[in-house]
């Protein structure tokens, strides 16, 4: 007990967690007016929601995983939402809190997909799950109180915060990615995004 409280009290100290609805520090809100990017040609945009105040004092960071390298999404912190804009077609992302998680996602061009960042219990702090948002809830209005929290987008300090934390990050990607694999491809895919589930 005392060695997991010493490692809480570590990651609180590193500014790894947040309290509330606190955003983390790499993040910046956008203001009560922002919307979700339109798609440019070519391209997707995927929203990464955590709609609800869920007491978790753990920052979830999400990525792309592509062949060229992983790229950072953004924090998304409890009651915020992060929109991403990226190539069209098959991809994967990654949700990294005390473990990381997978997602396989089939993006058309011209659409907007939304994700549920859901957080689940893990030893010391929240693990995550991405959860897609199928088409018909997008009409819901569970969906429409989901989108209503703050919309952030990465700060200045993100860029160096990447850089510093590379280490870690695909150290957990390399642990928790073959046990992902182990699931069947048609599975993977099965709960993962579709192309159908993009709006409009």
């Amino acid at each position: 007990m005392r060695a997991r409280a010493a490692i809480l009290l570590l990651a609180l100290a590193c500014g790894c967690s947040t309290t509330g609805s606190n955003i983390s520090p790499l993040m910046r809100r956008l203001g009560g007016d922002a919307h979700t990017p339109v798609p440019l040609y070519g391209q997707a945009v995927v929203e990464f929601i955590r709609p609800s105040d869920d007491s978790s004092m753990t920052q979830s960071t999400v990525y792309e995983i592509t062949r060229e390298g992983d790229r950072f999404v953004g924090v998304v912190s409890g009651s915020s939402r992060v929109a991403y804009m990226t190539r069209a077609g098959n991809t994967m992302f990654m949700v990294v809190g005390e473990a990381a998680d997978f997602m396989y996602a089939e993006l058309a061009e011209g659409k907007t997909y939304y994700v549920h960042v859901e957080p689940r219990i893990g030893w010391w702090k929240s693990r995550f799950s991405l959860i897609p948002v199928r088409r018909p809830q997008i009409e819901s209005k569970e969906f429409q109180q989901w989108d209503s929290v703050d919309l952030l987008t990465p700060g200045p300090d993100c860029e160096q915060w990447v850089r510093d934390n590379v280490n870690s990050i695909v150290q957990k990607r390399n642990q928790y990615l073959p046990e992902w694999y182990k699931k069947s491809e048609s599975e993977r895919v099965r709960i993962g995004l579709h192309a159908e589930d993009g709006y409009p």
